[in-house]
């Protein structure tokens, strides 16, 4: 008979057993994770032992749900997988309806998962566990060519450096947008220690960018973009931006960033990209 249970603080190496043994099996050996890999999810993405669950056959790890928690904000689903012949038994359903039923309780009652559109399986599977879609996310990329454009631009002056609580007291950053959870505020400040920023700034900031290195290979990753204005003096000044960052010929992505963070026709006009969507989620009986 399957036994489940929340974790603690000391659970960290068996979610993370846990976890390389349920999901590897689906996406391959390079999706394991180190208890360090999990530590670096605690501070950049809000991982909470407390909010993560393993299903047990015996003292075997069949099932995990690695959970997310913001305080005032949200509970999100990271991972679930159920472990190679334990499929279709109802395990990842009570993973996900018991964490559901804890955010109830507890709280934030807001319960939201992120799934890639071309996971149609899993999208259904959530669907059909009390989840329906929300939002939209995308992700670009820019093959830089290291080429100075736009440099004798006399609005090259204004650029500037910029830091990520500076753009937050500007107000240029409203925490309040909608955003996928890696791209949030929280998510953001867990990352400031490796943020570089960018910005055209006059008596306020008219556009910025920020990135941050790629852990995969020698590009960047845009983690935050936005401008004042939603149509061509915007575009020119994020097309000033995106000449800055890449003047060294990095390529350039921007993962999971929703339509209404930068239009997703002002990114094609800058040379980006779609690779890939991702889907939203949000339980139904979430506030």
């Amino acid at each position: 008979m399957a036994g489940y249970r929340f974790c603690r603080s000391d659970d960290i190496p068996l979610l993370v057993a846990a976890h390389n043994a349920c999901w590897v099996p689906h996406f391959g050996p390079a999706s394991a994770i180190t208890v360090e890999d999990f530590k670096l999810g605690i501070r950049e993405l809000g991982f909470w032992s407390s909010s993560c669950m393993v299903a047990f056959d015996g003292d075997e790890p069949i099932g995990i749900l690695i959970g997310a928690k913001r305080d005032r904000d949200a509970n999100c689903v990271q991972r679930l997988a159920i472990k190679p012949g334990y499929e279709r038994r109802g395990h990842g359903r009570h993973l996900l309806t018991s964490l559901a039923d804890k955010a109830a309780i507890l709280g934030p009652p807001r319960l939201v998962a992120e799934l890639p559109a071309e996971w149609t399986a899993m999208r259904r599977f959530f669907e059909k566990s009390g989840f329906e879609e929300e939002a939209t996310y995308g992700d670009f990329t820019l093959a830089t060519t290291g080429a100075t454009s736009g440099q004798d631009d006399p609005r090259v002056a204004l650029v500037m450096p910029i830091t990520l609580d500076e753009l937050i007291e500007s107000g240029a950053i409203d925490p309040a947008r909608r955003r996928a959870w890696s791209r949030s505020v929280a998510s953001l400040r867990g990352r400031a220690g490796e943020i570089e920023g960018w910005a055209v700034a006059t008596d306020r900031v008219e556009a910025f960018v920020l990135i941050r290195p790629s852990r995969t290979d020698a590009g960047a990753d845009v983690i935050a973009i936005g401008a004042e204005d939603d149509g061509e003096q915007g575009r020119s000044l994020l097309a000033l931006l995106v000449a800055r960052i890449g003047a060294d010929g990095r390529p350039l992505r921007i993962p999971m960033i929703a339509d209404t963070e930068v239009r997703f026709a002002t990114l094609a006009a800058l040379g980006f990209r779609r690779d890939r969507e991702t889907i939203g989620y949000v339980a139904r009986r979430a506030g």
